[in-house]
This record gives C-alpha cells, structure tokens and sequence, in this order.
C-alpha cells in the first residue's frame, strides 16, 4: 500500500519506478545481510513436494480469476475499465482514480506475494538477487502483454506457451537470452499491443465484413 501511494501518482514513467524500486530493495537487503546479519540469503526446509507446491499454486490460480472474475462484474470493473480508455474523462465522471488503482495494487500484489511464499520451499535457497531478480518481472510483463492485459484468459494463453518457449532459449541460447527477452518484447508491443486474444477478435472481424 505503501508503495502504491508513492507510485501510482507516476502515470507513464509507474513501470520503470517499480523496476527500480525492486533493484534498490534487492541491494539494500543485500547490503544489510552482509553488513547487519552478517549472511546472505535463506534455506528453506519444509515436507513439501512437489505435488504440495503444484495444488497450492493451482488453488492460488483458481482464486485469482475468481477475483478477477468478480471485480470485472462489479462497479470496480466499470471505472477499471473507463481508466483504461482515458484516465482524465474517468475522473471528471466521478471515478475515484486514486483509490481504485490503490485497491487493485494491493489485491495483485497480495496474490503475488502468495505466489512468491508458496514457490519458495521449492528453490530450498533463497537469496535477494533471486527474489528480486528484474528477469522474472520483465518475463511476467511479457507473458501478460501476450495474451492480453485487459482480457480475463490473457495472462494464462500468454504464459503457457512463453514459458515453454523461455525454458528452451534459456537452455539453447544462454548467452542470448536477454537479447531474444528484449526484442520479443518489442515484437509484441509493435505487432499485437494488445495481446493475442485481441488480434484474434479483429481477424474474426474481419473474415465477417
């Protein structure tokens, strides 16, 4: 909540805030375990395996789209969705911008948090470079731009086939990977900007006119 307020107020420049807000977390955590504590990092032993892990995180998905579900048919959903086409015309009808962006920025990141707390037994070790590491977020971003940010399956019809995807370029190209992240980011922000549900709409459009 606290980093919603100082950030949401950013417009344009909100993602590259946070992607530096985390790269400033990772190294001050850094430096107070090595300075403070005087260790780096955490193991992690609980009787989880990796079926314990896989119906956590598929009960976690579950609830998601329900909250998604749910907040799309309610009166949240209305001003999230008269934000999107202009945040200044949402405003002067009354939305409250502020606190509807405030709301949803701190149910995403609780269920990220969940996410993150459930996957961790599986890395035995945690460190902050692991936790905060910008790769993962910038991943995420793809994956949602993929399928589609404002579409209730986008995020899962992008995630599926891009993390097969990023799992054979990690190993098939280790070297270039950030390179091929980079410009397979640029591809979809240029080809379909809002995502590939959407472009299957319009080529539908299409067939019928």
């Amino acid at each position: 909540m606290v980093v919603g307020l100082s950030t949401l107020r950013l417009a344009g420049d909100f993602v590259i805030f946070t992607f530096g807000l985390a790269e400033l977390v990772q190294i001050t955590v850094s430096w107070w375990e090595v300075n403070v504590t005087y260790t780096m990092g955490r193991y992690i032993f609980l009787p989880f395996e990796g079926r314990h892990i896989y119906w956590q995180l598929l009960a976690l998905a579950v609830m998601t789209f329900l909250i998604a579900w749910a907040i799309g048919r309610s009166r949240i959903g209305l001003a999230l969705k008269a934000l999107g086409d202009d945040e200044t015309v949402a405003a002067h009808a009354g939305v409250d911008v502020t606190r509807i962006k405030l709301l949803l920025f701190v149910i995403s990141s609780t269920i990220i948090t969940l996410a993150g707390a459930i996957q961790a037994p599986r890395w035995t070790y945690i460190e902050p470079s692991i936790v905060f590491n910008p790769t993962v977020s910038f991943m995420t971003l793809i994956m949602a731009l993929l399928g589609g940010p404002m579409r209730l399956w986008g995020p899962l019809v992008g995630a599926v086939p891009l993390f097969l995807l990023f799992e054979w370029l990690s190993v098939s190209f280790p070297d270039h990977f950030s390179i091929i992240l980079g410009l397979l980011f640029i591809l979809i922000v240029f080809v379909m900007p809002n995502g590939v549900l959407a472009k299957i709409d319009d080529l539908r459009k299409g067939d019928r006119t």
